[in-house]
């Protein structure tokens, strides 16, 4: 990719789909357990991404099952963020829309961490960090239908910096029957952004296209698959070389 690069490296830690709180799970034993299992592999994200000395935590859709959540379990949430020794960027999925029921429409400003970048604007929003020599773009899902593009209105990329972008949606190849929230493959390539965090499908997946890396990352929380760990990406820029992924196993425990 040609033009000017970041004067330094930047490493992200990528996440998404956690589904916290969910109220699937039923009220009795069972259901608790589930639920400290999944607040459990939240919080070893934000280990992880510390024990690393992550640059940055993305977190790209779904940390919230519903907008049903109790204000235990949105101070869990914001205390187990407020954790993390690094900035936190977050857009809504579709379990937890910005809609009229959104559970971040009456939150007060002065309730959420210094650290959490939270983007609810519906059509998009760009966050500068100079610092790191990144730029970083995503936009609220308000309304979970085949109308709504994720990466509709990315800003062209910026010269000299990281362009990474975050996108809650599927990923689909042309000619497929049309999804909703959908993702193209020509929409990645032509933004020749650096790094494009997608979440809402629940396994690893490598949707790269041209100079543009794009991946799933998958969910933290060992629920929706027989595998006995869930995972992130640990997502490491260095100027001049290709972005290289890592996968990182989410334990329970050490």
């Amino acid at each position: 990719m040609s033009g000017k690069r970041p004067h330094r490296p930047l490493s992200i830690v990528h996440t998404s789909d956690v589904h916290l709180e969910s109220d699937t799970f039923g009220s009795g034993e069972r259901g608790l357990q589930l639920r400290d299992k999944v607040r459990t592999a939240f919080a070893r994200v934000i280990d992880i991404a510390n024990d690393r000395c992550a640059d940055m935590l993305l977190i790209v859709g779904d940390l919230f099952d519903s907008a049903r959540v109790s204000e235990e379990g949105l101070a869990f949430a914001l205390g187990t963020i407020a954790r993390a020794r690094m900035p936190v960027v977050m857009i809504p999925g579709n379990h937890d829309a910005h809609d009229e029921r959104s559970i971040y429409a009456g939150l007060p400003p002065a309730t959420l961490p210094d650290n959490l970048h939270l983007i609810l604007e519906p059509e998009g929003r760009t966050i500068d960090f100079a610092g790191l020599a990144a730029r970083v773009w995503g936009r609220a899902i308000v309304e979970h239908t085949p109308d709504y593009r994720p990466l509709s209105g990315m800003p062209e990329r910026e010269e000299g910096l990281w362009n990474i972008a975050l996108a809650h949606g599927f990923f689909m190849e042309d000619g497929e029957f049309e999804r909703s929230s959908p993702i193209t493959p020509a929409e990645i390539e032509h933004s020749r952004y650096d790094y494009v965090a997608l979440g809402h499908v629940h396994v690893l997946g490598d949707v790269s296209q041209g100079s543009t890396r794009a991946f799933y990352c998958g969910t933290p929380a060992p629920l929706y698959s027989s595998e006995n760990s869930g995972w992130v990406l640990w997502v490491n820029c260095v100027p001049g070389q290709p972005v290289s992924i890592e996968r990182l196993m989410v334990r329970e425990s050490d």
